[in-house]
């Protein structure tokens, strides 16, 4: 973020505080992650079994819908968290080896965690413990960055951050980013598949195909939930791409973009349900729009990562 990369964060108190909220918040996330994970998969491998095989006498896989969306839903939520909590560990004055070496493989253990749904129903039932050990990693990884990161920050501890941490974490948010939006694809695909009518029959059914029509309540709790999730992500995406070398405005112009077919996106469903069905043609225009700009904005933001010239010194 780019009101982390000055250390000077002590001497604004409203954002000070706002940082220790944060970390308070980000602890209570880390001990609810335990609930959630036990609530939803279990600890043993039997539950973990069902949840993934449903019955082990008559195995069937759970559906790559539902694995996509958690996925999709999963890696925004962390990428979101661990791109914060990284921004606040780099300005401590914590070697840079060891920064380096918590935010690449805290930010792994993240990706296996949350992929790892894809490769247990691709394979063997016995690969079930992949999704305990790697949310075990994760956790403790997630832990101590947190520790280090809240311990220096109290202690004041804090200096101005190095060019190779801020493009170690650009290179993680556009990893982030575009394993997201692929998520968003096969989301899109394995629900409503690409073509107007397929779109039409999630929404509004298709007795014939034995498809249920969605109701208000279902579409909106999808919708409102995406308003503040993509104007979040349209933020980090314009704000990360100065450091492309792309001018300020065109960044905000890209920003404002991804939002707007965002809402589109969102608010599509709902016109199709409830006022006309051609609103599904606005639907596949609006997706398409988001994910090409994004798409874009996203290996931008990862190559420029890999690069050493103006656009760091942009960044800064």
């Amino acid at each position: 973020m780019r009101f982390f990369i000055s250390a000077n964060i002590k001497k604004n108190t409203p954002l000070y505080y706002a940082v220790l909220f944060f970390l308070v918040f980000a602890l209570l996330f880390w001990l609810a992650s335990w609930v959630h994970f036990y609530s939803k998969y279990g600890f043993s491998y039997e539950s973990l079994v069902r949840y993934f095989f449903m019955d082990p006498d008559f195995p069937e896989r759970v559906s790559i819908a539902q694995v996509s969306e958690d996925f999709h839903v999963g890696i925004f939520l962390h990428s979101i968290m661990l791109i914060t909590l990284f921004s606040l560990l780099n300005l401590t004055v914590i070697n840079l080896k060891l920064k380096l070496t918590l935010i690449v493989l805290t930010g792994f253990l993240a990706l296996l965690y949350l992929s790892s749904d894809f490769l247990i129903i691709f394979t063997w039932t016995g690969l079930v413990w992949l999704k305990f050990l790697s949310f075990l990693a994760y956790q403790i990884a997630f832990f101590i960055t947190w520790l280090l990161t809240t311990i220096y920050l109290l202690k004041d501890s804090i200096k101005p951050p190095q060019v190779n941490s801020l493009r170690v974490l650009s290179f993680i948010f556009g990893l982030f980013s575009l394993l997201f939006l692929s998520s968003n694809f096969l989301n899109f695909y394995s629900k409503m598949g690409f073509g107007v009518e397929g779109i039409k029959n999630y929404f509004l059914g298709n007795p014939e195909l034995f498809i249920k029509g969605k109701s208000f309540e279902g579409v909106y709790k999808v919708f409102y939930p995406h308003l503040i999730a993509m104007v979040l992500y349209s933020l980090i995406v314009a704000h990360l791409l100065p450091f492309t070398g792309l001018r300020r405005k065109t960044s905000f112009i890209i920003g404002f973009f991804l939002f707007f077919f965002s809402f589109l996106d969102n608010l599509s469903s709902l016109l199709l349900l409830h006022v006309n069905p051609y609103f599904a043609y606005l639907k596949l225009f609006s997706f398409w729009s988001f994910q090409i700009i994004a798409m874009g904005s996203s290996l931008a933001v990862l190559v420029a990562s890999l690069k050493r010239g103006e656009g760091a010194r942009l960044y800064l």
